[in-house]
């Protein structure tokens, strides 16, 4: 209902498969129309193509 994982609280030294974040993300980026995610994506590559340009 809440798209939350307990494994990550319940058992913390256990990687979960998704955290709890990337769950909720998830679950909202189904709600999104094909051009919303197209904005996502936008941002998605922005971030990214930041992260590279730091190093």
């Amino acid at each position: 209902m809440f798209n939350i994982s307990v494994d990550e609280y319940f058992y913390p030294s256990k990687k979960a498969e998704k955290s709890t974040v990337r769950r909720q993300i998830d679950s909202s980026l189904d709600l999104l129309t094909d051009n919303e995610l197209k904005i996502i994506q936008g941002t998605i590559d922005g971030i990214l193509n930041s992260r590279e340009n730091k190093k």
